[in-house]
């Protein structure tokens, strides 16, 4: 995973800390399913910088105990709960760093899952442990889903989805059709020709520089800017 500046170590050191301690964790590893941005840098298919922990929980019956395992978890890592869902599985995780640098990390855990949702063991040379994760199929999917969706209920845009779209795109990632279906209630096609438009009417350089400018080196960044709604139209057309 790359650094675009200097002071990300720190971050991405107390990310891998939690992260190494989830894995180790017999109940929490079997059951967490790894996911996201991390994930995809982890696993070697995605070249930019990521700054939170995602995971699915297919077993919803082991919510409130795997709450209870994080919370001991944290207090073992000295990271403190600047604030919490009581819903939902989403943590942000406090730790020491100087004024005025990133500070906090975000842990989500999602317990929405559809039936088509494929996981599998994989190994992380990058921190030498095995994890349970998203098929890179499923893993795609959920990413265009996440494109819109953010937008849809928060009003919100991450360039980071749009990024990872292309890379996805570029390398031939396969992508599970079903899980989209599912999530969306929508075909496939009918829906990637809604982001489509959505990418057309909303998608604006100004945008994507706001998000990509903390994950990604300046020229990576004007080189996929330049190119990213054409590109992205094409790639939706053709699939």
């Amino acid at each position: 995973m790359i650094l675009p500046k200097a002071e990300d170590a720190r971050h991405k050191v107390q990310m891998y800390r939690l992260l190494r301690a989830i894995l180790e964790d017999s109940f929490l590893s079997s059951r967490l399913m790894f996911k996201g941005g991390t994930y995809a840098a982890l696993r070697g298919v995605l070249d930019r910088f990521s700054i939170d922990l995602d995971f699915d929980l297919p077993d919803k019956s082991v919510k409130q105990e795997s709450r209870t395992k994080l919370h001991s978890m944290f207090k073992q890592l000295r990271l403190g709960i600047k604030d919490e869902s009581k819903e939902y599985l989403q943590f942000f995780l406090k730790y020491d760093a100087p004024e005025k640098v990133r500070n906090t990390l975000k842990l989500e855990i999602n317990d929405k899952v559809t039936k088509f949702d494929r996981y599998e063991k994989v190994y992380l040379p990058e921190i030498s442990m095995y994890c349970n994760g998203h098929t890179l199929d499923t893993m795609f999917a959920y990413k265009l889903i996440a494109a819109k969706a953010r937008y849809d209920k928060t009003g919100n845009i991450a360039g980071r989805d749009f990024y990872d779209i292309h890379k996805f795109f570029v390398d031939g990632l396969p992508i599970n059709t079903k899980t989209i279906q599912a999530a969306t209630g929508k075909k496939y096609e009918v829906y990637l020709g809604e982001l489509s438009d959505f990418i057309d009417e909303k998608l604006a350089d100004k945008l994507l520089m706001e998000d990509l400018n903390l994950l990604l080196p300046k020229q990576k960044m004007d080189d996929f800017i330049k190119a990213a709604k054409p590109e992205l139209k094409m790639f939706l057309s053709k699939y």
